[in-house]
Protein backbone atom coordinates (compact mmCIF):
# COMPACT_ATOMS: atom_id res chain seq x y z
CA UNK A 1 0.00 0.00 0.00
CA UNK A 2 1.14 3.55 -0.68
CA UNK A 3 1.82 6.09 2.03
CA UNK A 4 -0.09 9.32 2.39
CA UNK A 5 0.94 12.60 3.99
CA UNK A 6 -1.10 13.89 6.92
CA UNK A 7 -0.77 16.71 9.44
CA UNK A 8 -2.26 16.26 12.91
CA UNK A 9 -2.82 19.07 15.39
CA UNK A 10 -2.30 18.14 19.06
CA UNK A 11 -3.57 20.24 21.97
CA UNK A 12 -3.87 19.85 25.74
CA UNK A 13 -4.80 22.09 28.68
CA UNK A 14 -5.46 19.63 31.51
CA UNK A 15 -3.21 17.48 33.68
CA UNK A 16 0.51 17.23 32.88
CA UNK A 17 0.39 19.01 29.54
CA UNK A 18 3.99 18.27 28.47
CA UNK A 19 3.55 14.58 29.28
CA UNK A 20 0.23 14.55 27.38
CA UNK A 21 2.01 15.85 24.27
CA UNK A 22 4.81 13.30 24.59
CA UNK A 23 2.33 10.45 24.98
CA UNK A 24 0.31 11.62 21.98
CA UNK A 25 3.41 11.82 19.76
CA UNK A 26 4.42 8.34 20.87
CA UNK A 27 0.94 6.97 20.18
CA UNK A 28 0.93 8.46 16.68
CA UNK A 29 3.64 5.96 15.75
CA UNK A 30 0.93 3.29 15.90
CA UNK A 31 -0.90 4.83 12.92
CA UNK A 32 2.02 5.66 10.67
CA UNK A 33 5.55 6.97 10.39
CA UNK A 34 6.13 10.11 12.44
CA UNK A 35 8.19 12.33 10.14
CA UNK A 36 8.50 15.46 12.25
CA UNK A 37 6.82 17.54 14.93
CA UNK A 38 6.80 21.29 15.41
CA UNK A 39 8.00 23.23 18.38
CA UNK A 40 5.67 23.42 21.36
CA UNK A 41 3.52 26.55 21.62
CA UNK A 42 1.60 27.97 24.56
CA UNK A 43 -1.69 29.37 23.33
CA UNK A 44 -4.80 31.07 24.63
CA UNK A 45 -8.01 28.97 24.62
CA UNK A 46 -10.15 29.17 21.49
CA UNK A 47 -13.93 29.07 21.39
CA UNK A 48 -14.29 29.27 25.18
CA UNK A 49 -12.04 31.64 27.10
CA UNK A 50 -12.70 30.68 30.75
CA UNK A 51 -10.19 27.84 30.89
CA UNK A 52 -6.45 27.19 31.16
CA UNK A 53 -3.95 27.89 28.38
CA UNK A 54 -3.13 25.13 25.94
CA UNK A 55 0.08 23.58 24.74
CA UNK A 56 -0.05 22.85 21.01
CA UNK A 57 2.08 20.90 18.53
CA UNK A 58 1.56 19.84 14.92
CA UNK A 59 2.87 16.45 13.78
CA UNK A 60 3.69 15.33 10.24
CA UNK A 61 2.76 11.71 9.45
CA UNK A 62 3.19 9.26 6.63
CA UNK A 63 0.41 6.69 6.86
CA UNK A 64 -1.19 3.90 4.87
CA UNK A 65 -4.57 4.50 6.53
CA UNK A 66 -7.42 6.08 4.62
CA UNK A 67 -8.65 9.48 5.86
CA UNK A 68 -11.61 8.02 7.75
CA UNK A 69 -9.58 5.15 9.20
CA UNK A 70 -6.99 7.66 10.35
CA UNK A 71 -9.74 9.76 11.99
CA UNK A 72 -10.99 6.65 13.84
CA UNK A 73 -7.43 5.90 14.99
CA UNK A 74 -6.97 9.45 16.29
CA UNK A 75 -10.22 9.20 18.27
CA UNK A 76 -9.05 5.87 19.71
CA UNK A 77 -5.75 7.47 20.80
CA UNK A 78 -7.69 10.25 22.54
CA UNK A 79 -9.68 7.66 24.48
CA UNK A 80 -6.55 5.70 25.43
CA UNK A 81 -4.96 8.88 26.78
CA UNK A 82 -7.98 9.61 28.96
CA UNK A 83 -10.18 11.97 26.99
CA UNK A 84 -13.88 11.72 27.77
CA UNK A 85 -16.91 13.40 26.25
CA UNK A 86 -17.36 16.96 27.48
CA UNK A 87 -18.45 20.44 26.56
CA UNK A 88 -17.47 21.54 23.06
CA UNK A 89 -14.24 23.57 23.11
CA UNK A 90 -13.92 22.91 26.84
CA UNK A 91 -10.85 21.74 28.81
CA UNK A 92 -9.34 18.49 27.59
CA UNK A 93 -6.54 16.06 28.38
CA UNK A 94 -5.75 15.67 24.68
CA UNK A 95 -7.19 16.79 21.37
CA UNK A 96 -6.08 15.33 18.03
CA UNK A 97 -7.32 17.08 14.89
CA UNK A 98 -6.70 15.83 11.36
CA UNK A 99 -5.72 19.09 9.67
CA UNK A 100 -4.64 17.89 6.22
CA UNK A 101 -4.50 14.64 4.27
CA UNK A 102 -2.45 14.78 1.06
CA UNK A 103 -4.04 17.52 -1.03
CA UNK A 104 -7.53 16.10 -0.63
CA UNK A 105 -10.68 18.06 0.12
CA UNK A 106 -13.20 16.03 2.11
CA UNK A 107 -16.55 17.27 3.38
CA UNK A 108 -18.97 14.71 4.79
CA UNK A 109 -20.89 14.15 8.00
CA UNK A 110 -17.81 12.79 9.81
CA UNK A 111 -14.78 14.55 8.39
CA UNK A 112 -13.75 17.86 6.89
CA UNK A 113 -10.28 18.16 5.37
CA UNK A 114 -8.65 20.64 5.34
CA UNK A 115 -9.89 21.21 8.88
CA UNK A 116 -12.84 23.57 8.72
CA UNK A 117 -11.32 26.07 11.19
CA UNK A 118 -7.71 25.84 10.02
CA UNK A 119 -7.59 29.31 8.46
CA UNK A 120 -8.91 30.87 11.70
CA UNK A 121 -6.67 29.19 14.25
CA UNK A 122 -3.26 30.65 14.97
CA UNK A 123 -2.51 27.78 17.36
CA UNK A 124 -2.72 25.39 14.39
CA UNK A 125 -1.33 27.56 11.60
CA UNK A 126 1.81 28.74 13.43
CA UNK A 127 3.18 25.22 14.14
CA UNK A 128 1.91 23.96 10.76
CA UNK A 129 3.79 26.72 8.90
CA UNK A 130 6.91 25.79 10.88
CA UNK A 131 6.77 22.34 9.26
CA UNK A 132 5.35 23.30 5.86
CA UNK A 133 6.21 26.74 4.49
CA UNK A 134 3.30 26.59 2.05
CA UNK A 135 1.13 27.76 4.94
CA UNK A 136 3.27 30.74 5.93
CA UNK A 137 1.14 33.15 3.88
CA UNK A 138 -2.05 31.85 5.51
CA UNK A 139 -0.42 32.26 8.93
CA UNK A 140 0.74 35.79 8.18
CA UNK A 141 -2.76 36.75 7.06
CA UNK A 142 -4.04 36.32 10.63
CA UNK A 143 -4.42 39.46 12.79
CA UNK A 144 -1.32 40.39 14.76
CA UNK A 145 -3.35 40.09 17.97
CA UNK A 146 -4.03 36.42 17.16
CA UNK A 147 -0.39 35.64 16.40
CA UNK A 148 0.79 37.39 19.57
CA UNK A 149 -1.13 34.83 21.62
CA UNK A 150 0.92 31.92 20.25
CA UNK A 151 4.19 31.72 22.20
CA UNK A 152 6.91 29.17 21.54
CA UNK A 153 8.12 27.39 24.67
CA UNK A 154 11.18 25.18 25.16
CA UNK A 155 9.56 22.80 27.57
CA UNK A 156 6.74 22.76 30.09
CA UNK A 157 7.79 23.93 33.52
CA UNK A 158 11.27 25.16 32.53
CA UNK A 159 14.52 23.68 33.77
CA UNK A 160 14.83 25.15 37.25
CA UNK A 161 14.78 22.84 40.24
CA UNK A 162 13.70 23.67 43.75
CA UNK A 163 16.25 24.40 46.44
CA UNK A 164 15.12 21.28 48.29
CA UNK A 165 15.85 19.04 45.29
CA UNK A 166 19.18 20.78 44.62
CA UNK A 167 20.20 20.31 48.25
CA UNK A 168 19.24 16.63 48.18
CA UNK A 169 21.30 16.05 45.03
CA UNK A 170 24.30 17.81 46.56
CA UNK A 171 24.06 15.67 49.68
CA UNK A 172 23.90 12.53 47.52
CA UNK A 173 27.01 13.51 45.57
CA UNK A 174 28.91 14.29 48.77
CA UNK A 175 27.93 10.90 50.22
CA UNK A 176 29.16 9.16 47.05
CA UNK A 177 32.43 11.09 47.18
CA UNK A 178 32.96 10.08 50.81
CA UNK A 179 32.24 6.47 49.92
CA UNK A 180 34.85 6.56 47.14
CA UNK A 181 37.50 8.18 49.30
CA UNK A 182 37.09 5.67 52.12
CA UNK A 183 36.87 2.45 50.11
CA UNK A 184 38.40 0.55 47.21
CA UNK A 185 35.84 1.59 44.58
CA UNK A 186 37.02 3.97 41.85
CA UNK A 187 33.73 4.75 40.11
CA UNK A 188 30.08 4.78 41.21
CA UNK A 189 27.12 5.50 38.94
CA UNK A 190 23.46 5.78 39.96
CA UNK A 191 20.75 5.70 37.32
CA UNK A 192 17.18 6.63 38.16
CA UNK A 193 14.93 6.95 35.16
CA UNK A 194 16.52 9.58 32.92
CA UNK A 195 18.57 11.03 35.77
CA UNK A 196 22.16 9.96 36.20
CA UNK A 197 24.82 10.66 38.80
CA UNK A 198 28.37 9.40 38.37
CA UNK A 199 31.32 10.06 40.65
CA UNK A 200 34.84 8.77 40.03
CA UNK A 201 38.18 9.17 41.70
CA UNK A 202 41.58 9.24 40.07
CA UNK A 203 43.36 5.91 40.35
CA UNK A 204 46.81 6.10 41.88
CA UNK A 205 49.76 4.34 40.26
CA UNK A 206 50.90 1.49 42.53
CA UNK A 207 54.62 2.39 42.51
CA UNK A 208 54.48 6.16 43.01
CA UNK A 209 53.31 8.26 45.95
CA UNK A 210 50.17 10.26 45.69
CA UNK A 211 50.82 13.83 44.60
CA UNK A 212 49.08 16.85 46.00
CA UNK A 213 47.67 17.51 42.53
CA UNK A 214 45.79 14.20 42.63
CA UNK A 215 42.78 15.63 44.42
CA UNK A 216 40.33 13.28 46.07
CA UNK A 217 36.85 13.44 44.70
CA UNK A 218 35.57 14.11 48.19
CA UNK A 219 37.40 17.47 48.11
CA UNK A 220 35.91 18.54 44.78
CA UNK A 221 32.93 20.83 44.33
CA UNK A 222 29.72 18.76 43.97
CA UNK A 223 28.65 18.38 40.35
CA UNK A 224 25.29 19.08 38.76
CA UNK A 225 24.14 16.87 35.91
CA UNK A 226 21.95 18.30 33.13
CA UNK A 227 20.14 16.27 30.50
CA UNK A 228 19.89 17.87 27.06
CA UNK A 229 16.76 16.61 25.31
CA UNK A 230 15.38 16.76 21.77
CA UNK A 231 12.97 19.65 21.19
CA UNK A 232 11.38 18.02 18.14
CA UNK A 233 11.00 14.75 16.27
CA UNK A 234 13.53 14.08 13.53
CA UNK A 235 16.86 12.43 12.75
CA UNK A 236 19.70 13.07 15.20
CA UNK A 237 23.24 13.83 13.98
CA UNK A 238 26.42 14.48 15.93
CA UNK A 239 28.30 17.64 15.00
CA UNK A 240 31.63 17.47 13.22
CA UNK A 241 34.14 17.14 14.74
CA UNK A 242 32.06 14.76 16.81
CA UNK A 243 31.90 15.28 20.59
CA UNK A 244 33.08 12.40 22.77
CA UNK A 245 32.26 11.22 26.27
CA UNK A 246 34.66 12.80 28.73
CA UNK A 247 35.21 15.89 26.58
CA UNK A 248 35.22 19.18 28.45
CA UNK A 249 34.35 22.59 27.05
CA UNK A 250 34.83 26.05 28.55
CA UNK A 251 31.78 27.61 26.92
CA UNK A 252 28.79 26.73 24.80
CA UNK A 253 29.46 23.94 22.29
CA UNK A 254 27.26 22.69 19.46
CA UNK A 255 27.04 18.96 20.11
CA UNK A 256 24.73 17.91 17.30
CA UNK A 257 21.52 18.74 15.51
CA UNK A 258 18.10 17.28 14.76
CA UNK A 259 17.08 17.29 11.13
CA UNK A 260 13.42 17.39 10.09
CA UNK A 261 12.10 18.19 6.62
CA UNK A 262 15.55 19.38 5.59
CA UNK A 263 15.78 21.86 8.47
CA UNK A 264 18.61 21.47 10.96
CA UNK A 265 17.91 22.46 14.58
CA UNK A 266 21.21 22.73 16.53
CA UNK A 267 21.62 21.08 19.93
CA UNK A 268 23.96 23.00 22.25
CA UNK A 269 25.65 22.16 25.53
CA UNK A 270 24.02 25.27 27.06
CA UNK A 271 27.30 26.35 28.64
CA UNK A 272 30.53 24.91 29.96
CA UNK A 273 30.82 21.40 31.34
CA UNK A 274 31.97 17.84 30.76
CA UNK A 275 30.15 15.50 28.41
CA UNK A 276 29.31 12.47 30.55
CA UNK A 277 27.10 10.53 28.16
CA UNK A 278 25.92 10.56 24.56
CA UNK A 279 22.44 9.07 24.94
CA UNK A 280 21.32 9.01 21.30
CA UNK A 281 22.73 7.20 18.27
CA UNK A 282 24.19 9.22 15.43
CA UNK A 283 21.90 9.35 12.36
CA UNK A 284 19.05 7.64 14.24
CA UNK A 285 15.45 8.89 14.67
CA UNK A 286 14.65 10.66 17.94
CA UNK A 287 11.40 11.64 19.59
CA UNK A 288 10.35 14.87 21.26
CA UNK A 289 11.77 14.96 24.79
CA UNK A 290 14.22 12.10 24.19
CA UNK A 291 17.52 12.50 26.10
CA UNK A 292 20.46 13.27 23.81
CA UNK A 293 23.34 14.22 26.13
CA UNK A 294 24.19 14.22 29.83
CA UNK A 295 26.49 17.04 30.94
CA UNK A 296 28.27 17.53 34.27
CA UNK A 297 28.48 21.10 35.54
CA UNK A 298 30.55 22.55 38.34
Amino acid sequence: MSEHSAYVGIGTNAGDRADNLSCALRELRSVGRLVASSSTYRTAPWGRLDQAEFLNVVASLRTELSPHDLLDSLLAIERRLGRTAGERWGPRIIDLDLLLYDDLTIADERLRVPHEHLAERAFALVPLAELDHRFAAMRDALPASELAGVIRVEREGGTMMSSEIASAISERVRALANFLSSGDAVRVRILRGEDEIEVARRQQHADRPRRSSDRAVGDATPLRFDTIKADLVGVFHLSRPAPFEGETFDGDRELGYVEALGIRTPVHSMGAGRLVRIAATDEAPVEYGQPLFSIARG
